[in-house]
């Protein structure tokens, strides 16, 4: 299997890379439950009319299975970033028109969720409705970003 250096994949070994114990798929591993736990907040935030948290939390779940899946191909711990365009350029994702304006809206409620001082006039409203739609359109997100994490796992074998 021929594997692209991580060079080219956008990852600066010096800067990413993070001493561990584990190996790379029990890393990658860790990162996928780390997203996992972060959908189960989500859920929870939603269900508690916490919508902006959920949101955040719903872009973490996200962020966290791209550094999951730059880990499988470069084999380099991801940059802490937290760009999800970023990110999925790295990993050398071919996106749907949807995929991507699901990554574009998160980054934003990101930004909002995390740095109130931005608000003009106050946090926007965002509705439970919203959330509603967003909640399975990143769940499906997630699974087609799982998939792609096993398709590289086969071809490492």
């Amino acid at each position: 299997m021929t594997r692209a250096p991580a060079d080219q994949l956008g990852v600066n070994r010096t800067f990413a890379t993070i001493p561990t114990s584990m190996g790379i798929d029990e890393d990658i591993q860790h990162w996928l439950r780390f997203a996992e736990s972060d959908m189960v907040s989500a859920e929870a935030l939603h269900r508690a009319r916490q919508e902006l948290n959920a949101l955040f939390h719903l872009q973490q779940a996200v962020e966290k299975t791209l550094k999951a899946l730059l880990l499988r191909k470069s084999e380099v711990q991801p940059p802490r970033i937290h760009g999800l365009r970023g990110l999925s350029e790295r990993c050398g994702l071919r996106l749907t028109k949807k995929q991507a304006l699901l990554m574009e809206n998160l980054s934003e409620y990101y930004v909002e969720s995390r740095y109130p001082g931005d608000w003009d006039a106050g946090p926007s409203e965002v509705t439970a409705k919203e959330v509603e739609r967003v909640i399975p359109e990143t769940k499906e997100f997630i699974e087609w970003l799982q998939s792609q994490i096993q398709m590289n796992s086969l071809r490492m074998d």
